[in-house]
């Protein structure tokens, strides 16, 4: 069932169908509760995922140069800014802001990935001045677990996508969770790497802040690639962090018209605002600054409203938000970064949309995940590869490949499921959970009403469902069962029954 025939399934069982869209919404978040409430009451065996988990190796002035020359670090006592001699491919900001730079026995933060070929650090650099040092690393030692993770089942050295491992014995395999006071009673060490890991360690998660507000404003366009008249949109945005996604902001809604002669189309500038109508900006470098400034590194990621009617400008239910694609404004397709999404970086407080494309509708949705990403340290950091990838120039016909080194683990993985809110929209489960969700929702619609005894009912419903459910749709570890032989008389390989072993106390 999808959405539309569990919020109908609800309203006839109450014998109450108002075709209110604030009822239906009310309805819709209800069954959203139970969806979740459901989803992560058993490891169910449709609950997970596999996903590739990217090791990231070292960056070395040997390893990532092009040149065959070693890629040197100018840095200055008492300045936060690092620069190299080259850029490097592998230093983006999703992999490497919030990693470590290592420098005269000494580590820093990386506060904000600028470019391939300088980093901001978290505090000023408090080593020898060196405009030429090939004594540093970075390193990732903290990785974030992707967004949609609930919990973390299995995380594994195998042999795919590369296969040079088939066959190998330990380290290769699956990694041993340890818990934090575990890993401080052993006393691991923090800094000890190798070309595998043996397990993994929990790290406290990351909280990423939430967007505040924003305004809209719209412009005249002369051609008719933007946002026609009399259309409306609905819009929010979010912070991104060291590659981690926040919670969202106010969202907002504007109508492109115009009461004099309306333009061929529209654009559309989003301004990221506080609550007290002050700009989102971060302040640019200052050689003198000490610390990160407020707002460093906190790119910002739009989203708008597919679940919206453009005409009217009214929800047609739950919001579901979906990122704008094509960062570059390209009138054409044929662009490397025409599917990424539009990112803000820190140092600017609007961005202009000059295309309709840039809301294409197959593009990813928001999951809510309120900003808190579980985080592991593995251990030992994995500092070795299987595949080497070289550079390729970009050409006429086909985009840059950047130079990598390439170590691949599988995790299996809890997963957190997208909110039901458009009618379509159906539960990543099993059928036979559906009519659950309509139990539970009418559980607490009853608690909400009073009615204690029907709210009891359809709880007890769920639980003998639920273990009838559980039996097919859980994890499970086969095991045979052997019964020991034992005499019951002559014949077929028993042995007969001696009666002088029974004793008797005198």
């Amino acid at each position: 069932m999808n959405l539309t025939a569990l919020r109908e399934k609800v309203k006839n069982t109450l014998d109450y169908s108002p075709d209110l869209q604030g009822f239906n919404d009310q309805v819709d978040g209800l069954l959203n509760d139970a969806y979740l409430s459901l989803w992560s009451l058993k490891r169910w065996t449709f609950s997970q995922k596999l996903k590739q988990f990217k090791f990231l190796p070292d960056i070395l002035p040997t390893r990532d140069t092009t040149t065959g020359t070693a890629v040197n670090a100018s840095v200055t006592k008492g300045s936060r800014q690092v620069t190299f001699s080259t850029t490097m491919d592998r230093l983006t900001p999703d992999d490497w802001e919030g990693a470590i730079f290592d420098l005269d026995n000494y580590e820093y933060i990386i506060s904000k990935v600028v470019s391939g070929s300088e980093i901001l650090l978290d505090q000023v650099f408090i080593g020898t001045t060196d405009v030429d040092s090939e004594a540093w690393v970075i390193k990732k030692r903290y990785y974030s677990l992707p967004n949609d993770t609930l919990e973390l089942l299995s995380l594994a050295h195998r042999d795919n996508p590369s296969n040079v491992g088939s066959g190998a014995l330990p380290p290769y395999g699956k990694l041993r969770a340890i818990l934090p006071r575990r890993d401080e009673e052993l006393n691991l060490r923090t800094d000890y790497k190798a070309a595998y890991a043996e397990a993994f360690v929990w790290t406290p998660p990351q909280f990423i802040a939430p967007g505040e507000t924003l305004s809209l404003e719209s412009g005249s366009l002369a051609n008719n690639e933007g946002f026609s008249n009399n259309t409306s949109l609905e819009v929010c945005w979010a912070f991104i962090k060291d590659g981690q996604i926040g919670a969202l902001s106010e969202p907002k809604t504007i109508k492109f018209t115009s009461v004099q002669t309306p333009p061929t189309s529209y654009s559309l500038t989003i301004k990221f605002l506080s609550w007290d109508n002050q700009e989102i900006i971060a302040d640019t470098f200052q050689t003198k600054d000490t610390q990160p400034t407020q707002w460093e590194g906190y790119k910002k990621i739009i989203f708008w409203n597919e679940n919206f009617d453009r005409s009217t400008g009214l929800r047609l239910g739950l919001p579901a938000w979906k990122t704008f694609n094509n960062s570059g404004m390209s009138a054409t397709r044929n662009v490397p970064n025409y599917l990424f999404p539009i990112l803000v970086v820190d140092t600017l407080s609007t961005v202009t949309i000059t295309k309709f494309t840039c809301i294409d509708n197959g593009n990813s949705r928001y999951i809510e995940i309120d900003g808190q990403h579980l985080r592991i340290r593995p251990y030992p950091r994995v500092d070795a590869f299987d595949v080497t990838v070289t550079r390729l120039a970009s050409d006429a016909n086909y985009s840059k490949v950047d130079q990598n080194f390439i170590r691949i683990g599988e995790m299996r993985y809890v997963y957190k499921p997208p909110l039901l809110a458009e009618a379509t929209d159906t539960p990543q489960m099993p059928y036979e959970f559906h009519q659950l969700l309509v139990y539970k929702a009418l559980e607490e619609i009853y608690l909400k009403l009073g009615n204690m005894a029907m709210s009891d009912t359809y709880r007890r419903r769920i639980d003998k469902d639920v273990k009838t459910l559980e039996k097919r749709y859980t994890d499970h570890i086969d095991s045979d069962v052997v019964r020991g032989q034992f005499g019951i008389g002559g014949g077929n390989g028993y042995a007969p029954y001696d009666s002088t072993s029974l004793r008797r106390l005198n």
